[in-house]
């Protein structure tokens, strides 16, 4: 028994690796790196195998004699990186008009693309964990509105996992659950561990402080939402646009003098 469903999940990573399970398929693979970690060694052996024929055939590759596989997330990854793309585009073409009050410039609910997931898999460096299938079924899980499912799948990576960049993202969507929750307590107490943990990660640092400034906002604790807003506004990343009016509003509520208009934000 234990043979023949080694032999299947071999079978499965294998389509795996070459792009060939459909998205239900990924997702029960998924589920089984999760359910016993194990078997996520057969997974890396064979990676390592495919890369090391891939490095043998690296010139007939460049020829275009045969193909590198399509190693694949499940879809829903690539809904979420299609989702931050289409919600930048928003936030930038947001204007502020002076008549909107602060409560109606804060961020009412946070999009799940903001939540993170695995990337484990890259061109040539596919590496997966148990940390990373968690994560990506906490992720799962929130998009099925199972929040308390989530919540308990992302403490398991930081109890578990204690190590970068798998705690960071752990807390930084926990943040967000509470937040989209109206536990802005809890929100806080998140984004912070957030922004005491990561390592290495623009990304990750700038998200965790732009919805801390909100959460502060959601609270009434404007001086500590005007810090966290002004860390988000010079990291000049993609929040950079909203974190400027966010700004200038505070400073206007606080009684400080508007920050200038800089050239590079419209």
């Amino acid at each position: 028994m234990k043979d023949s469903r080694e032999k299947e999940i071999r079978r499965q990573i294998d389509a795996y690796i070459k792009g060939n399970l459909g998205e239900d398929q990924v997702q029960a693979l998924w589920n089984e790196f999760a359910k016993d970690p194990e078997l996520l060694e057969l997974l890396e052996l064979e990676v390592n195998i495919k890369e090391l024929i891939e490095q043998e055939s690296g010139s007939s590759h460049k020829k275009g004699s045969s193909q590198v596989s399509t190693r694949k997330l499940p879809k829903w990854t690539w809904y979420a990186a299609a989702a931050a793309i289409i919600l930048v585009a928003l936030v930038q073409l947001f204007r502020l008009d002076n008549a909107v009050s602060l409560d109606q410039m804060v961020v009412q609910t946070i999009e799940p693309a903001q939540i993170e997931t695995s990337n484990a898999v890259r061109a040539k460096d596919m590496r997966i964990t148990s940390a990373d299938s968690l994560l990506n079924l906490g992720f799962q899980a929130f998009l099925s509105g199972d929040d308390d499912k989530a919540l308990n799948l992302y403490e398991k990576v930081i109890v578990d996992h204690n190590e970068e960049p798998y705690i960071s993202k752990a807390y930084l969507n926990k943040g967000i659950i509470h937040y989209n929750n109206y536990e802005y307590q809890l929100a806080i107490r998140s984004f912070k561990q957030t922004i005491d943990r990561v390592e290495n990660s623009r990304m990750i640092t700038e998200k965790a402080y732009w919805y801390l400034a909100n959460a502060f906002v959601n609270i009434g604790e404007l001086e500590d939402a005007r810090n966290a807003v002004t860390k988000t506004y010079q990291l000049d990343g993609v929040f950079t646009s909203p974190a400027f009016r966010l700004l200038n509003k505070l400073n206007e509520e606080l009684g400080y003098s508007d920050l200038e208009e800089t050239e590079h934000i419209n």
